[in-house]
């Protein structure tokens, strides 16, 4: 293919569109051409290998080995060989260079790549119909790509957002258990019965009892009164009478001195 002969490739519509051929003086390039035009995508790119080896800085052999790579669906190779081709001095060849770079970009899904490239094409060429309608089905894949995401990102706030509501229904169910707990441990120590009272008041307790018994007890004078009144209850009342006389006159006898 010569530097004027370009292949397109409409998004579209077939594959592949030649247009103007003109005879290369260059027979790999030549062989290359009839075999695309053939359906053997991969003669052709062998044939345009040679070429390139042959003619490494020609723009128009780059943009016929694009067109092989891209009928493998090599589309990043491809798209790296329109690129070369884009350095064209003729301007329809540079112009289908970018159309065709914006073609391979849209089927890798770079549709802001495939958007500028299809800008620079109709720069070169505002009557390309088909630049004109590429660019904006890439518009409108990127803007369709575009809210797909904010979709998911809203999605995935979302997801957080609930996300957050369970972890705080989670904390409070663990709360209010942990809060259940205490106020179980707090209910259990009501029900227990009081502690004894320490050992240390015991000698306080044992000491007053003592001193009751102490007041309870008679005096040693007093003992023996005791035991004989006891004793006169076996006997007649007389006695009995007589024994309440003596213990009378007992008590009311003055103290002994003791000097």
């Amino acid at each position: 293919m010569t530097r004027d002969a370009r292949w397109l490739f409409p998004l579209l519509l077939p594959l592949l569109l030649a247009f103007d051929p003109l005879k290369s003086s260059n027979r790999d390039v030549e062989a290359g051409n009839a075999q695309m035009k053939a359906g053997k995508a991969e003669e052709a790119l062998g044939s345009y290998d040679k070429a390139v080896a042959k003619l490494p800085a020609d723009p128009a052999v780059h943009f016929d080995r694009g067109t092989a790579l891209y009928a493998l669906s090599r589309f990043d190779e491809a798209g790296q060989e329109f690129l070369r081709a884009t350095e064209a001095k003729d301007g329809a060849l540079k112009a289908s260079a970018f159309y065709n770079l914006g073609n391979a970009f849209f089927k890798k899904d770079k549709f802001k790549e495939a958007i500028e490239a299809y800008r620079r094409a109709l720069a070169l060429d505002p009557r390309d119909a088909r630049a004109k309608w590429n660019l904006e089905i890439a518009q409108k894949r990127q803007k369709e790509e575009q809210k797909k995401k904010d979709d998911k990102k809203d999605d995935q706030k979302k997801d957080d957002k609930d996300k957050n509501k369970d972890d705080k229904k989670d904390d409070q169910k663990k709360d209010d258990k942990d809060k259940g707990k205490d106020d179980k441990k707090d209910d259990q120590k009501k029900d227990q019965p009081p502690k004894p009272e320490q050992q240390k008041d015991k000698p306080q307790d044992q000491k007053d009892q003592k001193d009751s018994a102490d007041q309870k007890q008679p005096k040693p004078g007093e003992e023996q009164d005791i035991g004989a009144v006891l004793d006169s209850l076996e006997r007649s009342p007389k006695d009995l009478e007589k024994e309440r006389a003596r213990l009378r006159a007992v008590r009311r006898r003055p103290p002994a001195k003791d000097w």
